[in-house]
């Protein structure tokens, strides 16, 4: 067996991996299932497949770069020349059938069509050395992928799609030029004997490992040392005088003791940094009020579901590997003590974001670009529960799930974006049908599975030992 073979093992080993699978897999039928409305000419829906090769460059490239990461791997027979093969065969076999939907362009005879697909698929590939490109110079690429969506609005919104395929099917002999030139220049680029050098030993954050607390706080204290002078400030006094004076009135083993404790290693470090807190939260939170506003009103909506992410790597006081003061007890009581302590936080913070973006849609102006109108959405105060039903279900999974993280990632993940399509295609429904009794309703069934799930896993669940890693 090869080094080339061993290394394409990882595309079906990395159970990481399946969830993009699956995620390309819908935007590839997405972008076929647009041809289906209309194939006019010139109107950019060919180039759907050609888009998605940055995407799969971007993503594909990380795989050697965690191999070659390793310090192990630069001590394999002929390991340093594998990256190159690995991208370069991987990018070709997708662009191939990338650019088979040229196939159906209409108005074109044989030989036209052969040199239009064969243009497609360089232009596929000048996409796919761009992700690779954008792989192998930044730190963390994986991070970026949020960002996609928005430059392809952009991108859609001034018609860079339909330039696209204008270039494809008018000029088809540039676009397979500049495609071969990138073809080589990645291929001499990839190929040099320093860059594995380079890579050894460094540390990396590859596919879904901002999920992965130990290794993010393993490359953090590697790529950005402690600042001890900074930390002997925090928390502050008046903090550590108040967590420890409510530990204090209650025994050292008592249940009180150890909920006061969880608290103050919770949020006790942001509590002292109040000031700053505040002000980057209420910053970020206007600037993605007021971008997400003019998106439409089922959009800014998005904001009540995405503290259920945010809140996935928070780790509750139940599995530990090391040995602890606090027993089953203790730790169910302090598990539920901080997420009904986070729960009501993060939803009087949202409605008064919400609240906030109802005054500012008063004056708010209306932005009128290439003959559209966008007109501020403030956000639905209606859906202030939204994080009470979100939160409980994603720390239920957690729970369950936390010796398989990836089995966790995937469930997360779907739960987000069976919200948003349900936020998205139900949105006038659901603003105008909510009553009481159904609020109260998904509460307690939210809220009893998350109570029984935590009771069964505190009292009943082996909560020592390291788990599964990713």
């Amino acid at each position: 067996m090869s080094v080339l073979t061993v290394n394409l093992k990882h595309l079906y080993q990395r159970r990481g991996l399946w969830l993009f699978y699956v995620i390309v897999v819908l935007f590839a039928f997405a972008a076929i299932a647009v041809l289906f409305e209309d194939t006019k000419a010139g109107q950019g829906r060919f180039i759907g497949l050609i888009v998605l090769a940055f995407v799969v460059g971007l993503l594909l490239a990380v795989l050697p770069l965690e191999v070659m990461s390793k310090p192990f791997s630069y001590c394999l027979p002929g390991h340093r020349k594998v990256p190159r093969r690995f991208i370069f065969w991987v990018g070709v076999l997708v662009n191939l059938f990338g650019s088979l939907l040229f196939l159906t362009y209409p108005d074109l005879h044989s030989g036209q069509l052969f040199l239009v697909v064969c243009s497609a698929f360089f232009a596929g590939m000048i996409f796919f050395w761009l992700g690779v490109g954008f792989a192998f110079i930044l730190r963390n690429p994986g991070a970026w992928i949020g960002f996609l969506p928005l430059v392809i609005l952009g991108g859609c919104f001034f018609g860079l799609h339909r330039v696209l395929e204008r270039a494809i099917v008018g000029i088809p002999f540039g676009v397979i030029l500049v495609g071969i030139l990138s073809s080589i220049v990645a291929w001499l680029w990839l190929g040099d004997e320093g860059r594995a050098r380079r890579y050894c030993a460094v540390p990396w954050i590859g596919f879904f490992d901002a999920w992965n607390r130990d290794k993010l706080q393993r490359y953090r204290r590697v790529r950005a040392p402690i600042k001890w002078d900074k930390l002997k400030q925090h928390p502050s006094p008046w903090v550590e005088t108040f967590f420890l004076g409510r530990m204090n009135r209650h025994d050292y083993v008592s249940t009180g003791r150890y909920i006061w404790g969880g608290l103050y290693t919770m949020f006790g470090i942001a509590l002292s940094q109040w000031k700053a807190t505040c002000s980057s939260v209420f910053l970020v939170a206007l600037a993605i009020v007021c971008f997400l506003g003019y998106m439409g009103p089922w959009t800014i909506n998005i904001l009540f579901v995405m503290p259920g992410l945010m809140i996935a790597q928070m780790r509750l006081p139940v599995y530990s590997s090391m040995l602890i003061s606090g027993g089953r007890k203790e730790r169910y009581r302090c598990a539920m003590t901080l997420v009904i302590t986070t729960a009501l936080l993060i939803t009087v913070l949202l409605t008064i974001i919400a609240v906030l973006s109802v005054l500012l849609a008063t004056i708010m102006p209306d932005i009128t670009l290439r003959g559209n109108t966008f007109i501020f959405q403030p956000m639905n105060i209606k859906l202030f529960f939204v994080p009470l039903l979100m939160i409980p279900i994603v720390f239920t999974v957690q729970l369950i799930f936390y010796r398989k993280p990836m089995s966790m990632v995937l469930l997360i993940m779907l739960v987000f974006v069976i919200s948003f399509v349900t936020s998205m295609f139900l949105y006038e429904h659901l603003s105008s049908g909510i009553n009481p009794m159904f609020i109260i309703g998904g509460l307690v069934l939210c809220w009893g599975t998350f109570l029984l799930v935590s009771r069964y896993v505190c009292m009943r669940r082996c909560l020592v030992g390291q788990g599964r890693t990713y």
